[in-house]
This record gives structure tokens, C-alpha cells and sequence, in this order.
């Protein structure tokens, strides 16, 4: 059921991770990248957006719903999609979750947590039967 989910990557809503290097940022990856696995939403590249990557635009532009994953409070993530030119996003911000930069558990209950969070964000694309 997975699989046919993510082959409908057209309609599935695109989640991008602030990725950072602390544990918060590890968190915010591995939750997007959790997201994309269950076919609840197709993960793309932060970096991208920053470098201006035409197809990378193009792919988050096209999506029905985007949703940022924060890991800390500096919103480097959503500040770039704001310098991109892009403003209608769902936020995910872990810091108002409790989740610390340094101090967070990395581990797969926290993950699960995180993305359910998520999913409930994206309220109109519920997970796939």
C-alpha cells in the first residue's frame, strides 16, 4: 500500500528538514525522511531551494502542500523558503515540541511522534490505507 502511495508523488504534499547539525536538525531529517518512506508526503532538498535549483523550485512549487520541518528556533529552513520567494507552507517547528538542539533523544519513538505532528499538519492528505 506504501508503494502505491509513493507513486503518486504528483499528489502527495512535499516535506523538506532543516537538516542542521545538532540533534534537532538530525531529528527534523530523519522525521522528513520518515514522512517520505510511508508515502505520507515525498521528501526534496533544502539546499536546492537555497541554490536556486530550477527543478528543485519547480518540484516544491508544483506541490499541493509543503511542509517545513524546523529543528530549533532559528527557522533557518523557512527563512530560506521565505528568500526563495515562497510563503505558503506548513511549519513544523521541534523546539515548540520541547525537542533541544543538544539534548533530544534521536531514537525511533521520538521520530514517530514527530511524524504524526506532521501528518495532522497536513490534514488534507491523511495516511495512505
Amino acid at each position: 500500500m506504501i508503494e502505491s502511495a509513493k507513486s503518486k508523488t504528483t499528489s502527495l504534499p512535499c516535506v523538506l528538514a532543516c537538516s542542521g547539525c545538532s540533534k534537532a536538525g538530525e531529528l527534523a531529517d530523519r522525521t522528513a525522511r520518515r514522512m517520505d518512506q510511508l508515502g505520507l508526503a515525498k521528501m526534496s532538498c533544502l539546499a536546492g531551494i537555497g541554490g536556486r535549483v530550477k527543478s528543485i523550485l519547480n518540484i516544491v512549487a508544483s506541490a499541493p502542500e509543503l511542509l517545513m520541518i524546523d529543528g530549533c528556533p532559528l527557522a533557518c529552513g523557512a527563512n530560506s523558503l521565505k528568500l526563495a520567494g515562497i510563503a505558503e507552507f506548513k511549519h513544523l517547528q521541534l523546539h515548540d515540541l520541547g525537542i533541544r538542539k543538544h539534548d533530544s533523544a534521536v531514537n525511533a519513538e521520538t521520530i514517530e511522534h514527530l511524524v504524526e505532528t506532521g501528518q495532522r499538519l497536513l490534514v488534507s492528505h491523511p495516511a495512505p490505507a
